[in-house]
C-alpha cells in the first residue's frame, strides 16, 4: 500500500469502535483486532462507527471462514462460550459455530465487541502503517497519539449507553484498561481485576484465545452473575433503541427549538412519545 491516506478517509477508520450494538448489556473489549493482511484496509471506510458483523464480512468481501479466522477474531470462540454458558445452552462445537456466526456481534444481538484501537494490526508485524500514516512512525507513537481520543470516545460511549458488564481481555493490554476505567476503583480479584461504577461492572481478564484463561471461565461467568444487574441476552423484537442520553439531547433540541420559535411546551404528557416535550419531560414542572 503506497498511497498515503487522506485526513477524512483517516477519521472515517480511526472512528470506528467494533461489531454489534451499543446498548447491549455486554461489551468485550480488546486491545486491537488481528488481520491476514492490508488490502481490505480502504474498505473499512465504509464502516459504521458500530458495523454488524455480518455486514462487516460483506463490505471486506470475505467468506464467514476467511472473516472468522483470517482477518479477524481469535477471541470469538471464548466470548461464544460466554455468551452460551449466560444463556444456559450447551457448549457444543455446533452451537459455538452457530452463535459464532448467527448472534456474535450482530446489529440485532446481544453484545458489543469493540477494540481499544481501531486499525487491525496483520500478526507478526510490529507496524504495518508506514506508507498509510508517515506521521507516526512507530506503532508506539501510534498509540501515544491516538489513546486520549479513544479514552475520551470510549467514556462518552459507556455514559450513554450504560452497559452492564464490560469484559476488557488481554493481560498485555491491562494498563490501558485501568487508565480508561480509572474511575471504576479497579482492584484484584482473583485471577481478575473488577470494578464498577453507577450500573457498569468491569473486569480484567485474560486473553479469550489463550491458555491463560484456560480453568478460569467459571470463575469468569460467576463474577459476572454475582456482580450485575439482570443482564439480557435476548435478541431484541423491535428496533434497535435510542441511548438515554440521545433521547435526553433530543428533547433538549426540541425544546431550543420551541423556545427560538417563541412556543410554550404542551401541558399534556404523552409517556408513548419517546419526544413528548410537556412541562413534565422538559424539567419545567418545578421552576
Amino acid at each position: 500500500m503506497n498511497k498515503t491516506i487522506t485526513e477524512k478517509e483517516l477519521d472515517s477508520l480511526l472512528n470506528f469502535v467494533g461489531y454489534g450494538r451499543l446498548d447491549a448489556d455486554i461489551w468485550f473489549l480488546g486491545m486491537e483486532e488481528s488481520a491476514a493482511n492490508l488490502k481490505t484496509i480502504r474498505d473499512r471506510q465504509k464502516f459504521q462507527q458500530v458495523e454488524d458483523s455480518l455486514e462487516a464480512q460483506n463490505i471486506l468481501g470475505l467468506s464467514p471462514n476467511q472473516f472468522e479466522y483470517e482477518n479477524l477474531q481469535n477471541a470469538w470462540s471464548g466470548m461464544s462460550e460466554i455468551m452460551l454458558r449466560l444463556e444456559e445452552k450447551p457448549v457444543t462445537p455446533e452451537n459455538l459455530h452457530k452463535y459464532r456466526q448467527e448472534s456474535l456481534g450482530r446489529s440485532d444481538g446481544s453484545t458489543l465487541l469493540c477494540e481499544f484501537l481501531p486499525l487491525p494490526m496483520p500478526a507478526g508485524t510490529d507496524w504495518a502503517y508506514e506508507s498509510l500514516l508517515p506521521d507516526y512512525p512507530s506503532r508506539e507513537a501510534y498509540i501515544e497519539w491516538l489513546k486520549p481520543l479513544r479514552f475520551e470516545l470510549f467514556r462518552e460511549l459507556v455514559n450513554q449507553n450504560l452497559p452492564k458488564v464490560i469484559i476488557c481481555f488481554g493481560r498485555q493490554a491491562w494498563p490501558v484498561y485501568q487508565e480508561l476505567f480509572k474511575d471504576f476503583k479497579l482492584s484484584p480479584n482473583g485471577d481478575f481485576e473488577m470494578g464498577w461504577q453507577t450500573d457498569t461492572v468491569v473486569i480484567l481478564c485474560d486473553h479469550l484465545a489463550g491458555e491463560a484463561m484456560q480453568g478460569k471461565l467459571e470463575d469468569l461467568l460467576r463474577l459476572i452473575l454475582e456482580n450485575c444487574l439482570a443482564i439480557d441476552t435476548a435478541k431484541p423484537s423491535g428496533p434497535i433503541p435510542l441511548s438515554k442520553t440521545e433521547l435526553a439531547r433530543q428533547k433538549k433540541e426540541a425544546a431550543r427549538q420551541m423556545a427560538a420559535a417563541k412556543r410554550k411546551p404542551t401541558t399534556k404528557h404523552n409517556p408513548a412519545d419517546p419526544y413528548c416535550v410537556c412541562a413534565y419531560c422538559l424539567g419545567y414542572e418545578n421552576d
